[in-house]
């Protein structure tokens, strides 16, 4: 099978699948984006986020704060007020761990140029700590930050 076809394939069966983040959907600040790009027969999406607030339950049987098997108190893609977090913080049964995680999008690209292309773009709006992966099997990732 050429590249050309592969990455359509990947792409269709990308698109295709449920949304399996946690929200269970795109994140509304992002979405134009989102559309935009995914409506380029070059590029298609396997993740985003617009940004987050966590505020998780503090260390667990002494193995510190993972997301996975933790209890999330707050998590929000939209600013927060005072109020949320104390609200959040009396569900805490001790420590708890106040996290901000910026904006990420992932992008698979057809070829490398287009990679190149869409990073230079990336690193031109002012995301510094952009990068692209080549695979094994050829795919080529873009992750904007």
């Amino acid at each position: 099978m050429d590249r050309s076809a592969e990455f359509k394939r990947w792409k269709a069966q990308c698109l295709s699948k449920a949304d399996l983040s946690r929200k269970g959907s795109v994140d509304e600040d992002v979405i134009e984006l989102v559309q935009l790009l995914n409506a380029r027969e070059q590029f298609f999406t396997t993740s985003s986020c617009a940004g987050r607030i966590l505020l998780l339950d503090g260390d667990i049987n002494g193995l510190g704060v993972q997301k996975q098997n933790c209890c999330w108190l707050l998590v929000t893609h939209i600013p927060c007020i005072k109020d949320d977090v104390m609200v959040a913080l009396k569900k805490a049964n001790g420590d708890a761990v106040f996290k901000f995680e910026p904006f990420v999008l992932h992008v698979q690209c057809r070829q490398l140029q287009d990679a190149q292309m869409l990073h230079s773009v990336a690193i031109d709006s002012g995301f510094r700590n952009s990068g692209i992966t080549v695979g094994k099997r050829g795919k080529i990732m873009l992750v904007l930050q």
